[in-house]
């Protein structure tokens, strides 16, 4: 292999290992069996989102999922054959990219691109089969709005619980002194 080859192979390794330590939600997608126009449009869709999408050769992303302390990433290992299209962001919002797939199979009345693998809140999903599970998924500002939705209804009735009895001093106050002027 020639000195240009290899630089170029140790820039993309390189790259993709900072894609894949740096970014908070990861997919691995198959998008053979889609034409250039239906990959035009998953691409704009996703753009759209700030999710970035890169076709990878397996060879180099198992290289870089190796390089990843602590091995978080080699329950991959075992999807990476054919084709592998990365999908990631780093939106706190994980599910917006299974939206798009999901979206995606129901215009076109396919099931491609296929899920492969998705790296979404820690956790690890495979298969189509997990779409909708991704689709569910809560973001931390989701469940910081249903935890203060769940906090606001025990805040009102201890507002309302506090102007009612101060409701009720100031009534006690306002009668005694109707009283000592008498």
């Amino acid at each position: 292999m020639n000195n240009n080859k290899k630089k170029k192979k140790e820039k993309e390794l390189l790259e993709l290992f900072s894609i894949l330590s740096n970014n908070k939600t990861i997919y691995f997608i198959n998008i053979s069996n889609l034409n250039s126009n239906q990959i035009f449009i998953l691409r704009k869709n996703f753009y759209e989102f700030n999710i970035k999408m890169k076709v990878i050769k397996n060879t180099l992303l198992k290289k870089s999922l190796e390089k990843i302390e602590n091995k978080k990433f080699s329950s991959f290992f075992s999807i990476l054959n054919g084709n592998t299209t990365i999908l990631f962001s780093n939106l706190e919002n994980g599910n917006i990219a299974s939206k798009i797939i999901k979206n995606f199979h129901i215009q076109e009345k396919c099931e491609s691109p296929y899920l492969k693998g998705a790296y979404v809140n820690e956790s690890f999903y495979f298969g189509n089969k997990d779409l909708d599970i991704l689709i569910n998924i809560k973001s931390k500002e989701d469940y910081i709005i249903d935890i203060l939705y769940i906090l606001q209804f025990p805040i009102e009735n201890i507002i309302l619980s506090i102007k009612d009895k101060i409701c009720n001093i100031l009534e006690s106050i306002r009668r005694k002194k109707i009283q000592n002027i008498n």
